[in-house]
């Protein structure tokens, strides 16, 4: 197991969890909502499922700034 503040996912295809890191300390909340995240211009970060090969997108997040988006 990674960090503290290491998250657990699921392929969105399969199912199969992997875990992922934020980029910085700054950016410390993943979240999956394209729209608000994209918007906002909040990290992307692609995770490559073990499993099955599907690109699985996550954007980190400001805590402070955009509480409602955390996943």
């Amino acid at each position: 197991m990674g960090s503290t503040k290491t998250k657990r996912y699921g392929c969105t295809k399969c199912g199969t969890p992997f875990e992922i890191d934020p980029p910085d300390d700054l950016h410390a909340t993943a979240s999956r909502n394209v729209k608000e995240c994209e918007a906002r211009g909040d990290v992307k970060m692609e995770y490559t499922c073990k499993n099955c090969g599907t690109i699985n997108i996550v954007y980190w997040c400001r805590r402070t700034k955009f509480p409602a988006c955390y996943a």
